[in-house]
């Protein structure tokens, strides 16, 4: 039996990659690209040489416009939506979040990126992003290292009054690994003690369990769930933001916010992204992008199937 299963797997795989589809099936079951500890190795090697930024914001309360698995391929309306309404509101923070699988299969970084780079392009502003398993789909890190440079790191927000701590996780294959782990703790044991008003951790992979369907990729183990949630409450973690599963969910966990956001992929009528408000409490909003009617989705993307 573990002979036959074993053939299906690699019949499938070879299917696969000969299509080049968004369904790399040895990436599901095994990374193709670099390991959690090996992304976060090369992170820090980048980060000692460039530093962490400080993001200046001239009111105390601001809005940050949140994307997740917008998942491009060849069509780019939700993305496009998003990059406009955020150019346009002038209380959106300086910056956005990107929560991974910025593309849907293969060889579309350039797509994708042509389109995202007019968030930063004459503007001074800037997205960060973590990366998520489809971007490592494929042996992609390297791809997505060349365009986001590290997928593990923090930023400061300094407002008039206050500062605020974000920090950057990478779970795009469905671990944090041990080497992330220790550098979090260290990180935490120091930043814990410098008075920032909230402070927000941002990663992929969401840590409360919903199914198996993205293969080890789908949620992280159990002990690992229970003691990453122990620690964002041991450190004073606010809110911590997800994407992944493409259903938006907020749970409270030991007085930590998990923010579990939807998808903004064109393939899906009901897309959304998140506006954060950041003042003395954090609150969210969820912004409906195109067509919310079936009907009207197929009339506008004709040919695309909508889930």
């Amino acid at each position: 039996m573990k002979k036959i299963h074993l053939f299906l797997l690699t019949v499938l795989a070879a299917l696969t990659s000969c299509g080049q589809g968004n369904l790399d099936i040895v990436g599901m079951v095994y990374t193709r690209s670099e390991g959690s500890d090996a992304r976060f190795a090369q992170s820090m090697e980048y980060n000692d040489q460039h530093g962490y930024d400080t993001v200046n914001v001239a009111k105390d309360n601001y809005l940050v416009y949140v994307m997740s698995d917008i998942h491009v391929d060849f069509s780019t309306f939700n993305l496009d939506t998003f990059v406009m309404d955020y150019l346009a509101d002038p209380d959106a923070a300086p910056f956005c979040l990107l929560l991974g699988d910025i593309i849907n299969s293969v060889n579309h970084y350039d797509t994708c990126m042509a389109h995202i780079s007019r968030i930063w392009d004459g503007t001074g502003d800037t997205c960060y992003a973590t990366v998520g398993n489809h971007d490592l789909y494929y042996n992609q890190w390297q791809t997505y290292r060349n365009y986001w440079k590290t997928s593990t790191y923090w930023f400061m927000v300094q407002t008039p009054r206050y500062k605020d701590l974000y920090i950057c996780l990478d779970s795009g294959d469905g671990t944090l690994g041990k080497d992330q782990r220790a550098w979090f703790i260290e990180l935490m044991e120091k930043k814990s003690q410098e008075g920032y008003r909230h402070i927000i951790a941002f990663t992929h992979t969401h840590f409360f369990k919903l199914d198996a369907s993205q293969g080890h990729t789908s949620n992280y183990a159990l002990e690992e769930t229970y003691e990453w949630c122990d620690l964002f409450a041991r450190y004073g973690v606010d809110m911590v933001l997800q994407g992944h599963s493409h259903a938006r969910n907020l749970s409270t966990f030991r007085g930590v916010s998990h923010l579990r956001v939807d998808a903004l992929e064109d393939h899906y009528y009901n897309a959304y992204y998140t506006i954060l408000e950041l003042d003395e409490a954090i609150n969210c909003s969820f912004v409906p992008v195109g067509p919310q009617d079936k009907a009207k989705f197929e009339e506008r993307v004709p040919g695309i199937p909508h889930l």
